[in-house]
């Protein structure tokens, strides 16, 4: 068979099963961080901001699920662990989402945080080597683009306040509740990670899959890396055809 072929096909059943939800069950799936760049790669809802860093997203999704599209803790959901007020917009129940395919959860998950987590902080880090002589790394960046636009807001702040140290649970950070999120306050996520700790874990796992993130020469899609984070290149096949959403999502 054809890659076209092939690629024809994939966009087929992937369109079906988009149309129809009740045909998107699947069982539990552990993918590798190059399978979720590609997947980022494949969504029209998924930025540039998001395509130009699909590796280091890929190094994200396996700190933050181990890879597991059934990966949850009751409040985030799925490969890239989307919040519940996140997946409340969606019109899927927790458990319908994680019965998603991976490719239909990343699209999922760049819809909904990909423009409003990479503006304001994000911007910033993103623009800056460092800041106050703390490398701003690409897991760093995945850590505030995960945590949201309150929490790395408030990391950029302590930061920029204490000579680049990030809040702990030691130094006046404040843990991620009902009510230091209603009142701005929190600049830990609920596990108590800043943008720095969480940031190196992720890194870590960038470094890991960048081998794995480097595809076939004479064709792909760019993978850039961060300030300490190797390139590569995600392969063309078996096609970088776009997947649609479902019309409620579209």
């Amino acid at each position: 068979m054809s890659k076209m072929r092939a690629s024809t096909l994939l966009v087929s059943a992937i369109a079906v099963v988009l149309a129809r939800p009740e045909l998107a069950l699947a069982d539990c799936q552990t993918v590798s961080a190059s399978d979720v760049a590609q997947d980022i790669q494949n969504c029209p809802s998924a930025n540039n901001a998001l395509k130009n860093n699909a590796c280091n997203f890929g190094g994200a999704a396996i700190a933050e699920s181990g890879g597991t599209t059934c990966a949850s803790n009751g409040n985030n959901f799925g490969v890239l662990q989307l919040t519940r007020s996140n997946l409340t917009n969606t019109g899927y129940s927790p458990s319908q989402y994680l019965n998603l395919p991976a490719q239909i959860q990343v699209c999922i998950w760049a819809q909904q945080v990909g423009n409003s987590n990479t503006s304001g902080a994000y911007q910033t880090l993103s623009n800056s080597g460092s800041i106050n002589g703390t490398p701003v790394t690409a897991g760093m960046l995945a850590a505030c683009f995960q945590f949201g636009p309150l929490i790395c807001k408030n990391d950029l702040a302590f930061m920029q306040a204490n000579g680049g140290a990030c809040p702990t649970a030691g130094n006046g950070g404040v843990r991620a509740t009902g009510q230091s999120l209603s009142s701005g306050s929190a600049n830990l996520d609920g596990n108590s990670q800043s943008i720095c700790s969480w940031g190196q874990s992720i890194q870590n796992k960038i470094n890991q899959a960048a081998a794995t993130c480097n595809g076939l020469n004479g064709g792909g899609t760019n993978c850039p890396g961060g300030v300490s984070t190797p390139g590569g290149v995600i392969p063309p096949s078996p096609g970088n055809a776009p997947v649609s959403l479902p019309a409620n999502l579209a």
